[in-house]
């Protein structure tokens, strides 16, 4: 009855200030709505009384932990499902505690960098294999007309990156972050490049190496387990894709001004990241919070689209 009158009573102050399409039904079978409609959006279905706290401070993380662990179950659709959560979230005042904003700053590390990168690719080759294309690559993908499938949006997402940075047969191309290697090989075969590779994960490394081996491309490509921060020589193009979140916030000046360090005087680079919108996410997206972080991206960050460091350090 606690918690259940708990709940009632949060219920009511988020029909009363965000009116919210969702409507939640607690084990005992009672409906509470979080809004003013005819049908919910969405339903969220109370397993047991262990999900209050998750949801009287609904955080992201808490909504997403309630998910997983089989505490709530949700009925609607994905898009709808993923707005109420969003707002749900912006409902609950929780900020990040004054130890977690201390924590990051010691992030980023070389020895904490590689951990992370770890934790989410060394999963195992056959994991991403599931829901990859056929070259593994591992970031947007390019659908120019829109009706493409994964892996031909994919090799026109490379091509559009080589093209865009003028790679030319010869040059000397260097991928930070360089994934299974999909770039450097495409690279290497239809541009004539002479390629290095460098990645922190293990699994990303062998693999790598070996697809090279088997393109009978060793000549031309060098796959590294090697830390961007120890990198060394010139290159004429430097291409990074969907790697700089896992640089950080503070250390995007000194990974840029590297990246320029390296580059011979005529040289291009291209970077490709995900950046947020979010004008209130000190560093992180809404969607990059304690939940990305703890399961799927630890000390990850995305910065804000307006930061300038790029040009700032070029």
């Amino acid at each position: 009855m606690v918690f259940e009158n708990k709940l009632a009573q949060w219920a009511g102050v988020i029909r009363e200030q965000f009116n919210i399409p969702a409507r939640l039904v607690l084990s005992s079978g009672q409906e509470m709505n979080f809004g003013e409609f005819s049908e919910p959006l969405v339903t969220i279905k109370m397993n047991n009384s262990s999900a209050t706290p998750l949801l009287l401070n609904p955080t992201l993380a808490n909504l997403a932990e309630a998910y997983i662990k089989g505490k709530i179950d949700v009925e609607g659709r994905l898009s709808d499902v993923i707005n109420i959560s969003y707002a749900l979230a912006r409902s609950s005042s929780e900020q990040p505690s004054k130890f977690a904003r201390v924590a990051r700053y010691f992030t980023h590390t070389k020895s904490s960098d590689r951990q992370s990168i770890q934790y989410h690719y060394d999963v195992s080759n056959d994991f991403y294999r599931l829901w990859l294309d056929d070259n593994m690559v591992y970031s947007c993908a390019y659908f120019e007309q829109g009706n493409e499938d994964l892996a031909t949006a994919q090799i026109k997402k490379i091509d559009h990156i080589l093209t865009k940075i003028q790679l030319k047969p010869g040059h000397r191309l260097l991928d930070i972050g360089c994934g299974w290697g999909a770039l450097v090989l495409r690279a290497a075969s239809k541009f004539g490049a002479h390629c290095v590779g460098v990645t922190l994960s293990q699994n990303q490394f062998d693999l790598a190496t070996e697809r090279v081996k088997e393109a009978g491309l060793s000549d031309r490509i060098e796959i590294r387990l090697q830390d961007y921060r120890d990198i060394t020589g010139q290159f004429d193009r430097i291409s990074s894709v969907g790697m700089f979140e896992h640089v950080g916030k503070k250390n995007l000046p000194a990974y840029f001004a590297r990246v320029c360090e390296l580059l011979t005087d005529e040289g291009i680079a291209m970077n490709h990241g995900i950046t947020s919108t979010d004008a209130d996410s000190s560093g992180n997206s809404l969607g990059g919070g304690e939940f990305i972080e703890r399961y799927v991206f630890p000390n990850g960050e995305l910065p804000h689209i307006s930061l300038r460091l790029l040009h700032k350090n070029g």
